[in-house]
């Protein structure tokens, strides 16, 4: 057996087909020898997808599954409640874009143990240069220790979509507070309109797939130095240092226009999903939950007013 993954060109070679589903025999005679445990999955991210079409021994041998018990799941049934989101999502918008990488994260076997992997995946491109599979090496390996998870770490997060909770975004504004000059920061409370009849009409996994698919819009749209949090539910909070409140109000608009764009995808089909946000600029010695409560009451008067919206308070 080798323990160095195949060249990708050799790898597009084998794998390549007129059937995107199709597992050709020169891709196995090249992975089933592997040391490596390797996962061949379909290109469409949309979920509940990417769709497993093949695993190597070695997988078999590495998480416990046979390979008729992941065949047409997706490679989530790996991931564990320690598997930190925030490289989830890195590897997440890395696929959408045609890209592959590698990545080091906490997975889980089949009997729940879980394990540090080293995770390699590569991107399949058909002869019109279109992403039509993915492969994935997985690799067992020690956790170094910037990629352990500290409980200070996991007390900040928001372990559905990574993004800082509520804590930690609050402690964020209250530290701009403190120093930034009057007029110059800004906070928005955000919230996806009609959350609560989304939920209760369809399963779980689909209220999940929407406040994902909303994280990776308002990460896009944010600038770098604004600080974006997931404050509970459906709302969401950003604080904006350093700018004018007419210059927050465009990029809220901005925002709104951007989640209005593209039906999000989800387990259930696309779903056109819309967002009112309330914003509010801080006051000379304003304190901070006096800043979140006129933010939070702008909210509440851009949902009344039919959402998809922004109201300043």
């Amino acid at each position: 057996m080798t323990d160095r993954p195949p060249p990708e060109d050799a790898l597009r070679r084998a794998a390549s087909s007129s059937d995107r589903t199709a597992v050709q025999p020169d891709f196995r005679a090249i992975v089933d020898s592997l040391q490596h445990a390797v996962i061949l999955t379909d290109g469409d991210l949309a979920v509940p997808g990417p769709t497993i079409l093949y695993v190597n021994p070695a997988f078999t041998r590495l998480t416990g599954y046979a390979p008729e018990e992941v065949m047409g799941r997706s490679p989530r049934v790996l991931q564990a409640s320690t598997t930190d989101r925030i490289t989830l999502r890195t590897i997440s918008s890395a696929l959408r874009r045609g890209e592959g990488g590698q990545w080091k994260l906490i997975n889980q076997r089949r009997d729940g143990t879980p394990y540090w992997v080293e995770l390699r995946i590569t991107p399949l491109l058909g002869p019109d240069g279109r992403v039509e599979q993915f492969v994935a090496f997985q690799r067992p390996t020690q956790p170094d220790i910037e990629w352990v998870d500290t409980a200070g770490a996991e007390a900040s997060r928001d372990m559905l979509t990574g993004l800082p909770n509520r804590r930690a975004l609050v402690a964020e504004v209250q530290r701009h507070l403190a120093r930034d000059a009057a007029g110059q920061l800004c906070f928005a409370y955000l919230g996806i309109d009609g959350f609560r009849q989304i939920n209760e009409a369809v399963d779980r996994p689909v209220g999940d797939a929407v406040l994902l698919a909303f994280a990776d819009v308002l990460s896009g749209g944010v600038r770098r130095s604004d600080g974006l949090g997931r404050l509970g539910g459906e709302e969401f909070g950003i604080c904006m240092p350093g700018i004018r409140l007419v210059e927050a109000r465009g990029l809220a608009e901005r925002l709104c226009r951007n989640v209005q764009a593209q039906p999000f995808a989800t387990p259930a089909g696309p779903m056109p999903v819309t967002c009112s946000i309330g914003l509010s600029m801080a006051l000379p010695g304003e304190s901070l939950g006096d800043l979140l409560e006129r933010a939070d009451a702008a909210l509440a008067a851009a949902r009344r007013q039919g959402g998809n919206g922004v109201v300043v308070g």
